[in-house]
């Protein structure tokens, strides 16, 4: 496992994992102070990163108050990861709460693979998901969960070409509806994931919530950030934080 703290993270975008000469993937996570959902959906994931390697398992510690770097090192330690898996985390410290747009460029600037799956710390993936993956984004470009649409596989650099998530999508919101239009616009149509391979592990809302700046409700989150959506779409912008510095630590 490797362990990195701010700028210290060499620049590992294109390299392979392991010798296996399939393309690489990286599992993005970002985590602030959500280790209790990690506990239980991590394993899961080593388990179908194991059946279909090479996987990077990239967890963006984004300076969770929590115990989440104690359980990634024993998670390391287990040995339950395959040769030719990693598992890597990086710690973010700008912040003392969580900042969704942000968190999610800074777990992808983190990667390494040539494609790149981003979920949440209550999402888990089914054995047979990363072949998939691989199969999915050679045919489509990209793919997306119907029922999970924050679930998307994507090339890393068509991720960044098309400017990553809107660092203006703060709190939770249409984030991803904004990237798939622009993935949409730049790739064409998406793939969708098979059927059974993207699960959820059921969290209160109330508590998906919680960690960020302001103390308002999910509803009330996703009003606010749906008037940088409309914005998007009135001005048709296909390059998000143009202009704007992104994926900053």
């Amino acid at each position: 496992m490797k362990i990195y703290s701010g700028d210290s993270i060499p620049n590992r975008a294109g390299l392979m994992i392991g010798s296996n000469k399939l393309q690489s993937i990286s599992v993005c996570i970002p985590v602030h102070n959500r280790t209790y959902d990690l506990r239980r959906t991590l394993p899961r994931l080593i388990m179908a990163a194991n059946s279909e390697p090479p996987v990077e398992i990239v967890i963006l510690d984004y300076n969770s108050p929590d115990d989440l770097q104690c359980y990634i090192y024993d998670t390391a330690k287990s040995g339950h990861l395959s040769n030719d898996n990693e598992l890597v985390c990086r710690r973010y410290t700008g912040r003392d709460y969580y900042h969704m747009a942000h968190a999610r460029n800074l777990s992808v600037m983190a990667a390494s693979g040539a494609i790149v799956v981003i979920m949440s710390a209550d999402i888990y993936p089914a054995v047979g998901f990363f072949g998939a993956v691989r199969a999915g984004v050679a045919e489509y470009s990209w793919q997306y969960d119907r029922n999970y649409k924050g679930v998307i596989a994507c090339r890393r650099d068509d991720f960044v070409t098309i400017g990553g998530y809107d660092e203006r999508f703060e709190f939770y919101g249409p984030e991803d509806r904004d990237l798939h239009r622009r993935m949409l616009a730049y790739n064409g149509d998406g793939g969708v994931f098979p059927s059974g391979l993207v699960k959820v592990i059921r969290t209160p809302d109330s508590v998906k919530v919680k960690n960020y700046r302001l103390s308002i409700g999910k509803r009330e989150m996703a009003k606010r950030m749906s008037i940088v959506f409309k914005e998007n779409i009135t001005y048709n912008v296909m390059v998000a934080n143009n202009g704007r510095k992104w994926g900053q630590w």
